[in-house]
């Protein structure tokens, strides 16, 4: 034993063991509490070799702490992603748009309080004046182009031209409402805020964004798209979820930029944040304007500044922008006082991205935030135990806004849900008088009068939350229903529409369908996306239906004149 009793060699033994057990659990700590694989878990659903993904980049102070890639890039070909892959951002896209404007600004060459004809004649003169401050912050009342292209018969897969565009923007000839009286996010804004760089530059938004801002910060694999025949290394293919885990492609043409279309990869947008730390394209003045939230003519202040929308997540302050453009789904969340980002750009329309990219916040800043919000909630609910007959109580139809009904009845045990232009469902219930869809973030809940009967449903996406009074319908008889049968004709759109009488309802065709039109109220019937709200407008002296209006999300009060065509047009 060379001078070591068989006790000391016990001792030691236990002493190395010991140790040795310390450090396996101090490795199975660190393991545990490694972020990079806490991230990893996040992911795991699109990890396999049928499924595309998302690429991932963890920025603080400027550098990249973490990037992956998760899924395939092209499902057919089993090509991975990685943190080179090249993605469409869509709406994350606006604020490289607004950067040209404010550099443009910087340089002397434009104000933002300039009227926005002085560049663009073309534009109909509304009788007020839209500024380019109007267009940056979603002010300017401009119907939203994406809507308008759908009643006019498009498809996101069709090829989409920035002249499209723009012809069916210069036959608009009303607002939906006077430029600063409200914020609604337009996209037919920042398209025309692409044109004026280049009317006022002389190049166009991709010539100008290159030489300016992609090739100084270095961002070599970023650029507008202009050209949608154009090969590009590396790129990201679109998909949408089918069912059994399959995907369908989900194509997307655009040839048009200003509003979305830019295409890069994480790791360039790690340069692009470095920018709002040193300032190295535009300065300080630059990125100054670039966070200057609109304000209304009310003098109240909105939370979009140029291509930016301000905010605060857990009790931090965020500035942050998200896009959603066929199969793709990008966001862009920066924590400025922790110096802290994170880039999530997905080939997948049912990623959220939102979500997700809060929750690799929720990792690396678990020490910085506050506590969680209420609306946070777990990714997959627990349902619960209720008595069915409660459902009784919630049966019936509730108006959420001019273009959204939801119909609620009980089969049994169950309680189902019919939304305008969307299959029926199941809701599951959270308690008394919450609910939820399986494999959708949303929920609702009603509010319910003394006598139990629900009176309002309060439907909660992503905390943003949209109350619908309970409404009884007014169901027109069949004489009423051929009084509204004919065509119609929208100069605005430069489409006609069918009005029908089957059976005991109506229906209209458009350029691109046929959808059945449900009756809310006297002459007010609603259809699925892009018809939405459909009034029926008379002639006051005799009463006879002389045209209506539509109105869809992002787009009011579109004219339609009843005209007379041929019979075959039916």
């Amino acid at each position: 034993m060379t001078g070591r009793t068989r006790s000391s060699v016990h001792r030691n033994t236990l002493g190395a063991i010991g140790v040795w057990l310390t450090l396996l659990s101090h490795a199975a700590q660190a393991q545990r509490a490694d972020p990079r694989q806490q991230v990893d878990r996040l992911f795991s659903t699109y990890t396999r070799k049928n499924s595309p993904g998302c690429a991932l980049a963890v920025i603080r102070d400027g550098r990249i702490v973490y990037e992956k890639g998760y899924g395939m890039a092209n499902v057919e070909y089993a090509v991975p992603i990685g943190p080179g892959t090249i993605f469409h951002i869509a709406s994350v896209s606006k604020q490289f748009t607004a950067f040209a404007i404010q550099l443009l600004v910087a340089d002397g060459r434009l104000s933002l309080d300039d009227d926005v004809r002085k560049y663009l004649p073309e534009l109909h003169d509304f009788g007020a004046t839209i500024t380019i401050r109007h267009l940056l912050h979603h002010t300017s009342g401009l119907r939203d182009q994406w809507t308008l292209l759908n009643m006019a018969g498009w498809r996101s897969g069709d090829i989409i031209t920035e002249d499209d565009i723009l012809g069916l923007v210069w036959r608009q000839t009303a607002l939906n409402f006077a430029p600063g009286e409200e914020e609604l996010y337009s996209n037919t804004g920042y398209t025309l805020l692409g044109l004026i760089v280049q009317r006022v530059s002389g190049r166009t938004l991709r010539q100008f964004s290159d030489e300016r801002i992609f090739g100084p910060l270095g961002m070599t694999h970023t650029h507008f798209n202009d050209d949608n025949t154009e090969v590009i290394a590396g790129r990201a293919y679109s998909y949408s979820p089918r069912d059994s885990g399959r995907v369908s492609n989900a194509p997307l043409q655009y040839a048009n930029v200003g509003a979305t279309n830019l295409l890069t990869t994480v790791e360039d947008m790690a340069r692009w944040d470095r920018n709002f730390n040193d300032g190295k394209v535009g300065g300080a003045r630059v990125l100054e304007a670039m966070l200057q939230p609109g304000t209304l003519s009310s003098g109240k202040t909105t939370d979009y500044a140029s291509g930016l929308s301000l905010g605060e997540y857990r009790g931090v302050r965020t500035i942050a922008h998200s896009g959603s453009d066929a199969g793709f789904r990008s966001d862009y969340l920066r924590f400025p006082e922790q110096r802290f980002s994170v880039v999530l750009l997905s080939n997948l329309s049912s990623v959220d991205v939102d979500g997700l990219a809060r929750q690799v916040a929720d990792i690396y800043l678990a020490d910085q935030l506050g506590p969680r919000p209420k609306t946070q909630t777990l990714a997959t609910p627990q349902e619960t135990q209720v008595d069915p007959k409660l459902y009784d109580n919630y049966i019936g139809d509730y108006l959420l806004g001019p273009d959204l009904v939801f119909t609620f009845s009980r089969d049994r045990d169950q309680l189902w849900l019919m939304a305008t232009g969307r299959g029926k469902m199941q809701v599951f219930p959270l308690s008394a008088t919450e609910f939820f869809f399986k494999g959708i973030g949303a929920r609702f809940r009603f509010v319910v009068g003394q006598d139990g009967r629900a009176n309002k449903v309060v439907l909660n996406d992503g905390g943003v939350e949209m109350p619908g009074p309970r409404f009884t319908r007014v169901l027109p008889g069949s004489h009423q229903l051929a009084e509204y049968a004919g065509d119609y004709y929208s100069s605005e759109l430069d489409a006609v529409y069918v009005v029908a009488q089957r059976d005991s309802g109506l229906t209209l065709r458009y350029p691109r369908g046929v959808l059945p039109l449900e009756p809310i109220q006297q002459d007010t019937y609603v259809a699925g996306y892009p018809i939405g709200n459909v009034q029926f407008i008379r002639d006051e002296p005799t009463r006879v239906i002389r045209g209506f209006k539509l109105t869809s999300g992002r787009v009011r009060n579109v004219s339609f004149e009843r005209i007379h065509l041929p019979s075959a047009s039916h």
